[in-house]
C-alpha cells in the first residue's frame, strides 16, 4: 500500500461548489478505491487562500517540504482537481517538476489522466492552461463587481479603525470613534501627526493590526472620507500617497459618521497646505553603516537623513522617524564615525582580528586578484551565516543547510588556498595589511568592501542619547 497526503484547498468566493469536506469525501473515496493510506497528519488545508501564488499558502509550503524530505514515505498527492494544486501554469510546472524528483506524483480523483504518457502531458497541461484562465477571468469579474459597488456607496473590505464590519456595512466602535473624533480635532486645532501618533502610543491604543500608530498611520485616518460618511474606491492600485486622484470613485455609505463633513475639509484643506516629506531615492550604493547601530531605547536601527554642508549627514532611530519610539536618538556621522573607530582601537590596540589589504597605487596584478579574492573570502563567509539563520528560523531544511554548508566551506577553503598562495608569491614591500579603522579613513575602499569588514567584527554597536555613549560589542575570531 503507498502512502498519501491529500491537499485541499478553497478561495473565499468557491466556498459552495469546493468545500473542503466535499473534496475530502472525493479523495479518501479515491484512496480507498485504489489502495492509498492517507495518514490523518498528512492532510493538507488552505481555506480562503488564492490558488494564484503557491508562496502564499503555508499548508502546500508544509506538503511541498515534507515530500522533499530524504526518505520519506509519501509517494502520491491527492487533489479533487488540477486547479486546486495550482491555478499558474508556472507554479504548477515548477512544483510538479520538484515533486518528481522526490518520486512523488500529483493526481486528480476527478480528472483521470489517459494512460499514454505521452498525451498525459498535453493533457495536463491543457488542464492547467484552463485553470490560469478561469482565474484570470475570475480576477476580471470581480474587479467589475467591486467597481458596481463601489459606485453604490457598499463597504467591500475591513473596517478601518474606529468601526467594525457589521451587516455588509459598518458600525461604530464608541471608544475608537472617540479616539478618532479627538484626532480631528486636535489636527484642525494645530497638533502636528508625530504628536498626535505619540499621545495615541503613549495612552496604549493600537491599530486593528496591533500596530503602534505612525504619523502615516494618522494621516490615513485623517485623509479618509469614510469618517464622514462616504465611501473613496481607486480601481486597480492603492491611492497610496495620492488620496485625491481622479480615478476613485466617491460615493456615499449608509454607516453612521463620526466627524462632520466640514471638520472633515477643514482637516484635509489643512493636510494638502501641509508638504509631504520627500521621499528620498536610494543612494546607489548604501553606506557603510546602514543598519548597524541600533537605538537604546527601542532596537530600531539609526537610519541615515539630512545631509550637512560638511558633508555628515543625520543619523535618527528608524522608530522614532516613526512614531514607535519616544526617544530621539538623533546624532551626525561627524560625531558617530570617530567614535565608532575609537572604540574599536580602543579595544583592539594597533591591530584587529581582521583586516583587508591596502590598495597601492599603481596597483599590480597581483594587488588586485588578493584583493578581489579577499572580498569574495568574506562574502562567502558572509553566506555561510546567513544560510545557517535560514535553518534556525525554519526556512531552510537541514538537507538543505548541510549542502549549502559544504559547498560553501568548500568554496572558503579555496579561496583561502588561492590568497596563501599569492601571500608567498607577492613581495611584502608591495603589500600591506592595515587595521580596519585605516580601511575606514581610506577613500580607495568601497562602501561594500566597507561593510563586509565591518560586519566580519562587529556583534553590536548601540547608540545612547541620554549618557551620549556609543557601546560596541566585537567579534573575536
Amino acid at each position: 500500500m503507498d502512502f498519501a497526503a491529500a491537499y485541499i484547498r478553497v478561495s473565499t468566493e468557491e466556498q459552495t461548489a469546493y468545500s473542503p469536506a466535499a473534496q475530502m469525501e472525493e479523495i479518501k473515496a479515491f484512496a480507498q478505491k485504489n489502495g492509498y493510506c492517507i495518514p490523518e497528519e498528512w492532510i493538507f488545508m488552505d481555506e480562503g487562500i488564492s490558488g494564484r501564488k503557491a508562496e502564499n499558502r503555508p499548508a502546500f509550503q508544509r506538503m511541498i517540504r515534507l515530500a522533499r524530505q530524504k526518505n520519506s514515505r509519501l509517494r502520491v498527492i491527492l487533489v479533487h482537481k488540477y486547479d486546486r494544486f495550482a491555478r499558474s501554469r508556472e507554479d504548477a510546472v515548477l512544483y510538479k517538476s520538484l515533486l518528481k524528483k522526490s518520486g512523488v506524483k500529483v493526481i486528480s480523483v476527478k480528472e483521470p489522466v489517459p494512460e499514454d504518457d505521452k498525451f498525459a502531458v498535453i493533457y495536463e497541461s491543457m488542464l492547467e492552461a484552463m485553470a490560469e484562465y478561469y482565474s484570470l477571468n475570475l480576477a476580471e469579474e470581480v474587479h467589475k463587481t467591486m467597481q458596481k459597488k463601489a459606485e453604490q456607496g457598499e463597504w467591500q473590505t475591513a473596517a478601518p479603525f474606529g468601526y467594525r464590519n457589521e451587516n455588509k456595512s459598518l458600525s461604530v466602535v464608541p471608544e475608537e470613534a472617540e479616539a478618532v473624533r479627538w484626532l480631528f480635532q486636535q489636527y484642525a486645532a494645530g497638533i502636528s501627526l508625530p504628536a498626535l501618533a505619540q499621545q495615541l502610543n503613549k495612552i496604549g491604543l493600537r491599530t486593528h493590526q496591533g500596530n503602534p500608530f505612525e504619523s502615516r498611520t494618522v494621516r490615513y485616518i485623517l485623509n479618509n472620507p469614510v469618517y464622514c460618511g462616504y465611501l473613496r474606491w481607486t480601481p486597480g492600485r492603492r491611492a497610496d500617497r495620492d488620496y485625491f486622484t481622479p480615478a476613485a470613485i466617491l460615493s456615499k455609505g449608509d454607516w453612521d459618521p463620526i466627524v462632520t463633513e466640514t471638520l472633515w475639509e477643514t482637516v484635509v484643506q489643512r493636510l494638502q497646505n501641509e508638504r509631504l516629506p520627500k521621499r528620498r531615492p536610494r543612494p546607489a550604493e548604501s553606506h557603510w553603516l546602514s543598519g548597524m547601530v541600533k537605538c537604546s531605547a527601542c532596537g530600531h536601527s539609526l537610519a541615515f537623513g539630512a545631509q550637512f554642508k560638511n558633508g555628515a549627514q543625520q543619523m535618527q532611530c528608524s522608530g522614532y522617524s516613526h512614531s514607535k519610539c519616544r526617544e530621539s536618538h538623533a546624532i551626525s556621522t561627524a560625531r558617530l564615525i570617530p567614535a565608532l573607530l575609537a572604540a574599536m582601537e580602543t579595544a583592539t590596540g594597533d591591530s584587529l582580528p581582521f583586516s583587508y589589504a591596502a590598495q597601492q597605487k599603481p596597483q599590480t596584478q597581483e594587488n588586485e586578484e588578493r584583493t578581489t579574492i579577499t572580498l569574495l573570502l568574506e562574502k562567502a563567509r558572509v553566506r555561510l551565516r546567513k544560510a545557517k539563520d535560514a535553518y534556525l528560523n525554519g526556512i531552510d531544511t537541514m538537507e538543505e543547510y548541510r549542502e549549502t554548508k559544504a559547498g560553501t566551506e568548500s568554496e572558503i577553503k579555496e579561496l583561502e588556498k588561492r590568497l596563501s598562495l599569492l601571500v608567498q608569491q607577492t613581495p611584502s614591500e608591495c603589500f600591506s595589511m592595515p587595521p580596519l579603522p585605516v580601511l575606514f579613513r581610506a577613500d580607495d575602499f568601497s562602501m561594500e568592501e566597507k561593510r563586509l569588514a565591518l560586519q566580519a567584527i562587529l556583534e553590536t554597536a548601540v547608540f545612547e542619547k541620554k549618557s551620549d555613549c556609543l557601546k560596541v560589542v566585537l567579534i573575536w575570531n
